[in-house]
């Protein structure tokens, strides 16, 4: 290699160590005023930058785009009339402010300000959730009769006692229909009743069935009598209200 080769790559070496330490220079010089007066910091997750050359002259670039984002925090803190601190992350290409968000914020939020990247956005926030009344802001004046005559209800008086036996014997079922004693050879075509007699004495025996189990029911639901006077008078008085 030629001494003016070499005289070039050990000069192309300086310009690039004299850009990176003027770069780190302009930004700690800049970066002091903006904490000082606008309280806020800016980081930067993303892949590392490649050294601009020498002749593009980073720190005019630099000054520049730091001008124009305090520009930007300037206009906004004068639009909402008070000092707005803005803490900006970049992660892959997108900003998010997470100064706009406190702790008690969701994730879901942050991540849909971020995908929209606009961190200069006040707009991006969750709307606050409505509190619930209390239930004393729901009792008028006039309610307090009321309270005094139907008292609110915690729980429901038990079921009437079922009689004791010996035998377990659940109230919803009722006893067998029991079947005819007489015994019908279906082999012998001169004693069969016909089809018909047959289908009268089904139908008969379904409907002892079916009444027997409708008893049972009702039966069961009369033990909780007591119960559906309470549940019945709430209805009524809720309709009553309603209407």
């Amino acid at each position: 290699m030629s001494g003016k080769g070499k005289h070039a790559e050990v000069a192309s070496a300086r310009n690039h160590l004299g850009a990176t330490l003027q770069n780190l220079v302009d930004q700690k010089d800049d970066s002091q005023p903006s904490s000082d007066g606008e309280g806020s910091s800016h980081i930067d997750i993303s892949s590392p930058r490649t050294l601009s050359s020498p002749s593009t002259s980073p720190r005019k670039s630099l000054s520049k785009s730091n001008r124009k984002r305090k520009r930007k925090d300037d206009l906004g803190s004068l639009g909402s009339g008070q000092p707005h601190h803005t803490y900006v992350m970049k992660l892959f290409d997108r900003s998010v402010d997470l100064a706009l968000f406190d702790e008690n914020t969701p994730l879901y939020p942050v991540c849909r300000s971020w995908i929209r990247n606009d961190p200069q956005n006040k707009n991006t926030l969750p709307a606050p959730l409505p509190k619930s009344p209390s239930p004393a802001q729901d009792i008028k004046p006039g309610d307090d009769d009321e309270i005094d005559r139907y008292p609110d209800v915690h729980e429901l008086p038990p079921p009437i006692k079922q009689e004791v036996s010996d035998t377990y014997m659940d109230m919803r079922i009722p006893s067998p229909v029991p079947q005819p004693r007489e015994h019908i050879d279906i082999h012998s075509s001169d004693e069969a009743p016909p089809p018909e007699q047959l289908l009268l004495n089904h139908m008969a025996r379904w409907k002892e069935t079916r009444y027997k189990w409708r008893t049972s029911a009702f039966s069961n639901e009369m033990r909780y009598a007591d119960s559906m006077i309470i549940l019945k008078g709430m209805y009524e008085r809720q309709c009553m209200k309603d209407g």
